[in-house]
């Protein structure tokens, strides 16, 4: 199992989650755990979400889910969640799955900042 490293702070008019590592059956839930924290952060300052995965080597169904999960959360709480996914296998999951055309996909994080 490689470790989840994972980073955040307030950036511009969001909270950036930076995320490092696999994405898997064992590492899904500590995502699952920290964007539970990042998102009461951005409620309170009404800030979005950028789930920066630039550093994600590996992002299995589980790590999908979170992703789906946190999308709806957004939509229904009013969180927008920009996803980072400049290229690699979490793009290439995104489009195989079809969820790039749900959740909110950006190649770098300056971009998912400035499309607030």
């Amino acid at each position: 199992m490689a470790p989840l490293e994972m980073k955040s702070e307030q950036r511009q008019n969001a909270v950036v989650l930076e995320v490092a590592g696999e994405v898997d059956a064992y590492t899904a839930p500590l995502l699952q755990e920290r964007l539970t924290e990042v998102f009461a952060e951005a409620a309170k300052g009404r800030l979005a979400v950028v789930l920066d995965m630039t550093g994600v080597s590996f992002l299995a169904s589980t790590g999908l889910s979170v992703l789906v999960e946190f999308h709806l959360r957004g939509v229904e709480e009013g969180t927008t969640l920009r996803v980072v996914a400049p290229a690699g296998s979490v793009l290439r999951a995104l489009r195989a799955t079809t969820l790039n055309e749900m959740i909110e996909l950006h190649a770098t994080v300056d971009e998912a900042l400035a499309a607030g």
